[in-house]
């Protein structure tokens, strides 16, 4: 199941719960996004053909981030480009999301473990704009 984070048909976050199944490969971001995301199941013994892949320079217009969660879950909030909160979800063991805009909190509710995708290079200093007042909100949280 894949759920969107809208507003105002913004989307700002898309989420890939567990259990996703595709016969070859399958991807969840569009061709434009910057970010690509996808799952693919082979077959023993398939074959993808010997290839390297050019290196084509651009640079990113935007931090898009993917999070990728091994072990554990997180409730993760959403905000729009102006800082106002949208609601809120839940991410569990081998769920995945897709943050394409906006701003986000990430608390986590157990030890959790997860990998994380994010165009480089990676600056503490200029990376993030840190939402200000983000903290006692009467949360909204959307369950599966």
């Amino acid at each position: 199941m894949i759920k969107l984070i809208k507003d105002n048909n913004v989307i700002y976050a898309k989420i890939i719960k567990a259990g996703n199944n595709c016969s070859d490969i399958s991807f969840f971001t569009e061709e434009n996004d910057e970010l690509q995301y996808g799952i693919i199941n082979r077959k023993k013994d398939y074959k993808t053909g010997a290839h390297y892949h050019n290196h084509i320079k651009n640079k990113c217009r935007k931090i898009d981030e993917i999070i990728i969660i091994l072990e554990g879950s997180a409730r993760v909030d959403f905000y729009n480009d102006k800082g106002i909160y949208i609601k809120s979800t839940i991410i569990k063991t081998n769920d995945s999301i897709i943050i394409y805009k906006g701003g986000h909190n990430v608390v986590y509710q157990e030890d959790t473990k997860f990998y994380i995708i994010k165009p480089g290079n990676y600056d503490k200093s200029t990376d993030k704009t840190r939402i200000i007042g983000a903290n006692n909100l009467d949360l909204i949280i959307e369950e599966d």
